[in-house]
């Protein structure tokens, strides 16, 4: 074949490389015998017949029974449609596997996210395991990226809470700000990203303007420091609404602290420097 684009696109699919030469001869000059494909592709004829044997195993030749052995390629459409739902199936597989083996961490170290990608990719899985609140201080454009994943939590029965800076507003999301008048949208040097989760994870981030590049983006699962960033947010927010003069601004929004809502966080914080944790201590000793 005189076009080999094709090789670098199946080995990114896990073929090894004299095996995207063998399938994309036999797309072309189907059916064919394992030595006329070795001579074909220049490879030595024991090589070629262990890669006909795995792209056979793979689904994606078919070799005919009997002494002449012809091979010929699966289509591609049908070939790639069957590599998609093993991929599904083994993804499945590979999370409720893996879920087994994951245990909550009492990691309470701070994390530095490098990229922009990274930034909304952990605060969408973050949103995604939210289970009683999250609360949320959001410039336009990663309100925009978050929006369905804000949605998603909502629909769930999660509690979120957003400040806004353009607004804007979401079914299921209680949002605040001051819209034009708000004086971060000039004087904040990026696009602010804060979201806390439950009070067991929190991600603090200043992107660029542009979302092209990350100032600063931390990340920790420390329940203190989650605890103390979801009461700093709930001031936010409520803050936020008393200057918009929303009359309804304790009522919304008053359950939102810390020691009203008690979300989950709160319950491990305690659990590790509460009363009861102490004792239980100190008779150990």
């Amino acid at each position: 074949m005189s076009n080999d684009d094709y090789i670098q696109p199946l080995v990114a699919l896990g073929f090894t490389e004299i095996e995207a030469r063998v399938y994309g001869f036999l797309v072309e000059q189907s059916p064919a015998t394992g030595y006329r494909i070795a001579h074909a592709i220049d490879k030595q004829p024991a090589n070629t017949y262990k890669a006909i044997a795995a792209l056979e195993a793979r689904g994606a030749v078919i070799v005919e029974q009997g002494d002449t052995k012809q091979c010929r390629a699966v289509p591609p459409e049908e070939l790639f449609d069957d590599l998609e739902q093993r991929f599904r199936r083994s993804r499945t597989e590979a999370a409720e596997r893996l879920a087994l083996l994951s245990r909550r961490s009492t990691d309470h170290r701070v994390y530095h996210l490098k990229s922009v990608e990274t930034v909304i990719q952990r605060a969408q899985a973050m949103l995604g395991r939210a289970r009683g609140i999250a609360l949320c201080d959001l410039f336009p454009a990663p309100f925009e990226l978050l929006s369905d994943a804000l949605c998603d939590a909502a629909k769930r029965g999660v509690r979120i809470a957003s400040k806004v800076y353009g607004g804007e507003t979401l079914d299921g999301v209680d949002t605040v700000g001051l819209g034009p008048a708000e004086p971060a949208l000039t004087n904040w040097p990026g696009q602010q990203l804060s979201i806390v989760v439950d009070a067991e994870e929190h991600l603090l981030c200043l992107l660029s303007d542009d979302m092209q590049d990350v100032h600063e983006a931390v990340w920790s699962n420390s329940a203190f420091l989650s605890c103390m960033q979801h009461n700093n947010v709930a001031g936010e927010l409520r803050y936020t609404q008393l200057l918009a003069k929303y009359g309804d601004a304790e009522d919304r929004l008053g359950p939102l602290s810390l020691l009203n809502f008690r979300p989950s966080g709160l319950e491990i914080l305690q659990g590790h420097y509460g009363a009861d944790a102490c004792e239980a201590s100190s008779a150990k000793e």
